[in-house]
């Protein structure tokens, strides 16, 4: 009877040991995830009309291209995610890209709301 009862109890806990396990996987996973893309903090935004064209001041430390940055439009919210980091060692200092509105789904004729912050000095950049 000892054994049917150790046996049992080993059984059960198999599936608590396959699910924790699964869990640590899956945030583990969400972290790197995390870590690959993220809100960017910005320096400034402008719009030109005119040209059609949104330009972004970001933090650079000189490996920042304009293809690593991504924008999110959902009602009328814009979101700029940094898709890949800077990984560079130089002073960081400001550099600025320039996206068409067709590149970001943007529409001239439309009201939007930026959800990213906004910072002054690009020392503060990778601060969270």
């Amino acid at each position: 009877m000892k054994k049917t009862n150790k046996n049992r109890a080993v059984h059960s806990f198999r599936p608590v040991v396959l699910f924790a396990g699964a869990a640590v996987f899956v945030l583990l996973m969400f972290s790197f995830i995390s870590q690959q893309s993220r809100t960017e903090k910005l320096l400034g935004v402008s719009f030109n009309y005119d040209k059609k064209e949104i330009s972004i001041q970001v933090v650079s430390s000189g490996c920042t291209a304009k293809n690593d940055f991504q924008f999110k439009v959902s009602n009328n919210i814009i979101t700029i995610i940094r898709k890949k980091r800077d990984e560079c060692k130089a002073m960081p200092e400001m550099a600025g890209f320039t996206y068409s509105f067709q590149e970001t789904g943007l529409s001239p004729d439309k009201a939007y709301t930026i959800k990213n912050k906004f910072i002054a000095n690009p020392n503060l950049a990778n601060i969270p």
